[in-house]
């Protein structure tokens, strides 16, 4: 089994199924961090998640920006973008434990490959569980939601984690059971679900997707009762949750607010409101000198230098080293995460049991860098130019002025600012080679399958690839990688992942991701999966 992120927390109840099998788009997830970045007295006891919560109660949780939409195949599950939403109404058929890095049951009974045969996997769904609107959750739902995501023409932002399924088939005797087979074999296909295909939406309500944006049916404990445009939403129990029998769930509303700013949002707690999860170190560090619980999650990828690998400047492999030599992830950690983050030694977390921490990234060697911009500029005659975009987020820009301000002190180089607004940026970095050179990025990936394959590995239909990477060493080490569930072997390929990246730098990672649910004394029987979804069936009040 894999640990692949630690989180600090009370021990969770005694896990469910032992039995069960351990186990987009980048610019969807740049989008949420850039929005979540902003800022930088407390009790000496500060509240801990753990505990059962009492009956009913309204919960207000804050959040940084509106739902992009809850139709499944067109927003991010992220933890920082609308996962928490999704997770309200749909609830998932298999989690990710942070504290194990194992993938656990939830509305699935059994996700498991047929017996060592990693092309065919079967996926088992627990009895009796229905969506909001009564139509059974059954192997018919999940085909009709995944052959969605399939579909070319739907555009979905799963489609990266679907596209390796080549059929899907319930079982004639068994209305619970799918057989799922699979282009190329993968023994981490549990994760991809997890991440990606964990959210299910009822069939009734696939008949009318315009619909499904801003009127959701799920099987999740939770249902949308309001939504006001830029301002919140509101979510009533749902009275037929398939965990009713046990109490679940415990609340009886959730209100999401909304509000830009992030430090304002860490200064609501307590006051108008009891929960939020951030990606930015500064205001894990606000919260902490608050006096606010944190349950944090530390992650793999995180806030980066991306390169246009494809087209620009950065094709030549000794700009983008120059780039990374010339700046420091302990320098921008200390300007504007007030020395509350990790510095990041690549895209694999320190915490990682699959990382080589014996391996750092090259950086921070000022004559280094001044020797190979001599080579790329032809010492100066031949500028270096080229644009670096970023949507307009305080410390985003910030740090982009930084970048800027240590670029211009070697001759030759010159670096221009552009901030877009997030649609743009979406259309601009997310398209492979076209119109960008250079441009801020975030990444939080709680295990490398799929997130970091996706992110890396090349080919024409890497489209997670936003870089445009494409090394032969690193393709075959992720698809190696892929094929196993043993921790050394994974490790070892992935050592020669990290290898390679310290010699080509698509990217340079500068700041190490994680992601922490901040909370008051009020707040009981928190629980995170994946990368810092809330269990919404657990969370409640104190008695």
């Amino acid at each position: 089994m894999t640990r692949t992120s630690r989180a600090i927390r009370i021990p969770a109840p005694a896990r469910r199924n032992t039995a069960f099998r351990r186990g987009r788009s980048l610019a969807a997830t740049v989008v949420a961090g850039v929005l979540l970045a902003g800022c930088g007295g407390g009790s000496d006891t500060p509240p801990t998640p753990g505990g059962t919560p009492k009956q009913g109660g309204s919960l207000t949780m804050t959040v940084p920006g509106d739902a992009a939409s809850f139709d499944p195949a067109q927003t991010s599950f992220v933890a920082a973008a609308d996962g928490n939403r999704m997770s309200a109404v749909y609830d998932a058929l298999v989690v990710t434990d942070p504290a194990t890095g194992t993938v656990q049951p939830q509305i699935a009974e059994r996700l498991a490959p047929d017996g060592n045969n990693m092309l065919q996997w079967n996926l088992t769904i627990k009895p009796n569980v229905t969506f909001s609107d009564g139509a059974p959750y059954d192997a018919n739902a999940v085909m009709a939601n995944w052959d969605r995501h399939r579909n070319p023409t739907i555009q979905s932002f799963q489609s990266m984690a679907a596209m390796n399924i080549k059929s899907l088939t319930v079982d004639p005797a068994d209305p619970l059971l799918l057989h799922i087979a699979l282009n190329t074999a993968n023994a981490n296909f549990d994760r991809i679900v997890a991440r990606n295909l964990s959210f299910i939406a009822s069939p009734k309500a696939l008949a009318d997707p315009g619909k499904l944006k801003d009127h959701p049916v799920g099987a999740g404990p939770f249902m949308l009762k309001e939504w006001v445009p830029g301002q919140k939403q509101v979510f009533t129990k749902n009275p037929n949750y398939w965990q009713k029998d046990k109490g679940l769930p415990y609340l009886d509303e959730i209100v999401i607010n909304v509000d830009m700013d992030v430090k304002r949002g860490v200064e609501s707690l307590g006051k108008s409101s009891d929960l939020m999860v951030t990606v930015d170190p500064a205001n894990i560090g606000l919260g902490k000198s608050n006096g606010l619980g944190v349950e944090e999650i530390h992650l793999n990828g995180g806030a980066m230098v991306l390169f246009n690998n494809l087209k620009g400047p950065f094709t030549d492999v000794r700009a983008r080293q120059a780039v990374a030599y010339a700046l420091s992830g302990s320098e921008i950690n200390d300007k504007f995460y007030n020395g509350a983050g990790t510095p990041a030694k690549g895209i694999f977390g320190s915490a990682s049991p699959l990382a080589n921490n014996q391996l750092s990234a090259p950086e921070n060697n000022a004559d280094k860098a001044k020797e190979l911009f001599d080579q790329v500029t032809k010492n100066g005659t031949k500028p270096l130019q080229f644009t670096y975009i970023t949507p307009s987020a305080p410390t985003t820009v910030d740090v982009a002025r930084f970048i800027q301000q240590k670029l211009s002190t070697y001759r030759g180089v010159e670096m221009k600012i552009q901030q877009v607004d997030i649609p743009t940026y979406i259309r601009t970095v997310r398209k492979n080679g076209d119109g960008w050179t250079a441009a801020v990025g975030q990444q939080w990936i709680d295990d490398p399958e799929p997130g970091i394959y996706d992110l890396l590995h090349g080919g024409p239909l890497a489209f997670g690839n936003s870089a445009g990477y494409d090394n032969v060493t690193v393709n075959k080490a992720l698809e190696e990688a892929r094929l196993t569930t043993d921790t050394g072997e994974r490790r070892d390929a992935y050592t020669r992942v990290q290898t390679q990246l310290n010699e080509d730098m698509p990217f340079w990672v500068y700041q190490e991701a994680v992601s922490a649910a901040l909370f008051t004394p009020k707040v009981t029987g928190l629980q995170l999966f994946n990368d810092g979804l809330v269990r919404w069936e657990l969370i409640g009040l104190h008695k």
